[in-house]
């Protein structure tokens, strides 16, 4: 059921407020380290608009490159929080943490830095901090939604905002009223339409289409839904849910189709669209499985199941015209290569995942990029590996473009190289 109105929330317009302040890295916001990377003389180029590279989320560019050759640390930049995604665009890398940060992409300077402030709530109990997940940039704009909760984790309330991408300038901001303790979804930029998900409750979400000026343009309650990015592509937004996978008409709201009613979505990972072919993955009873549509119909291709007990987490990585990858973890990690046509297995890698995260794919030019290494989409043969800088968990590829990979976790680590394939 379609809903036009705006029950559970109010929308908040303020254009051209001043609440980003431009070159605050000058102040000592954050800290940046830069080796001396060879290959760093000029600028860099290439584009990384939003989360997994578009909004079909397929993390594919073919005609762009990641870092080949001798491998070298470009330069790390920390500011607050984990960082939870990256933009690149016009020579920028757009940040979300603590903060929603714009650095310079060839040498991680900061140019400007925007923190949201934190919404009036009676009584919160301790100071809410803002988190800005994955941002978005379309004509000038960068979008990303926000949780604010205690700096130890947990989200009281969630937002949507949009910043000028040159000057760090609000331009609107979206509010959710403490509709719920949890996230909105990252956000999915397409034209002039921007996607994401605002919870109602605990398991159930409207799926909300807004304009670039920050007005509602539909909305969409879905029952059980999967919390994560939307993928969009072809007019339609696809929206898995304890109900099966539905997929939304992009200009009204309203159902198109709906696919594999027995499905159980929970948790899902984020589901991609790659020519024409819709990839999501079914995590529960009796095992893990990745299942092949008709991104048109719904119709089902195929599936691929794995044994609950080897593989208890599956990730769909990246596609291209022969393959799809996914990522399946377990002790070690595995990244596994199928046939696009039937979901036989072409290929595994296997990479040690305590010393090298695999986590974020991104098959550009002609390699497959899955952490912090490159493998050889042909037969699966891994070209380069790097341990991350910093110890932890939560390392993940966020971009991969004009010749460098962005990996965010505990800080922003890049990486550049000195050849191209």
């Amino acid at each position: 059921m379609q809903q036009s109105s705006m029950e559970l929330s109010r929308r908040s317009f303020l254009t051209n407020t001043a609440v980003g302040l431009a070159g605050l890295g000058a102040l000592g916001h954050g800290s940046v380290r830069t080796a001396a990377a060879s290959n760093q003389s000029t600028p860099v180029q290439g584009e990384w608009p939003q989360y997994r590279a578009g909004p079909a989320h397929s993390a594919r560019l073919t005609d762009d490159t990641g870092p080949t050759g001798d491998i070298e640390q470009a330069w790390s930049t920390s500011h607050d929080r984990i960082h939870d995604g990256v933009a690149v665009i016009d020579q920028t890398v757009y940040v979300g943490g603590k903060e929603l940060i714009a650095v310079n992409a060839q040498n991680g300077q900061t140019r400007w830095s925007f923190e949201p402030a934190p919404p009036e709530i009676e009584d919160p109990g301790e100071p809410l901090i803002p988190d800005v997940d994955s941002p978005a940039v379309l004509d000038g704009t960068v979008y990303a939604s926000v949780g604010f909760g205690p700096y130890d984790g947990g989200t009281y309330d969630a937002a949507l905002i949009a910043v000028d991408a040159n000057t760090g300038k609000r331009r609107w901001r979206f509010d959710t009223d403490d509709a719920s303790s949890l996230r909105m979804a990252p956000v999915t930029v397409t034209d002039d339409t921007i996607v994401t998900s605002i919870p109602r409750g605990y398991n159930d979400r409207t799926v909300t289409a807004f304009t670039t000026d920050g007005e509602i343009r539909w909305q969409t309650p879905i029952d059980d839904m999967f919390s994560g990015a939307l993928p969009v592509t072809d007019g339609r937004v696809y929206v898995p849910s304890a109900a099966g996978v539905q997929a939304l008409d992009l200009e009204t709201g309203e159902t198109v189709w709906t696919a594999l009613p027995r499905v159980k979505f929970d948790p899902a990972a984020t589901p991609i669209v790659s020519d024409g072919t819709l990839f999501v993955a079914e995590e529960g009873e009796p095992g893990v499985t990745l299942i092949a549509l008709d991104a048109a119909t719904g119709a089902e291709y195929w599936r691929t199941a794995y044994a609950p007990d080897t593989y208890p987490n599956l990730r769909i990585g990246s596609a291209d015209e022969k393959q799809v990858y996914i990522h399946v973890n377990g002790i070690d990690a595995d990244v596994i290569a199928l046939d696009r046509t039937d979901g036989s297995e072409r290929w595994r890698a296997h990479v040690e995942q305590r010393d090298v995260p695999t986590d974020g794919f991104a098959r550009v030019g002609e390699l497959l990029y899955a952490g912090a290494s490159a493998i050889d989409p042909t037969d699966g043969t891994i070209v380069w590996e790097r341990q991350l800088p910093v110890t932890g968990y939560g390392w993940r590829l966020s971009a991969v473009t004009g010749g460098q990979a962005y990996l965010s976790g505990a800080e922003l680590v890049v990486f550049s190289g000195t050849g191209h394939p």
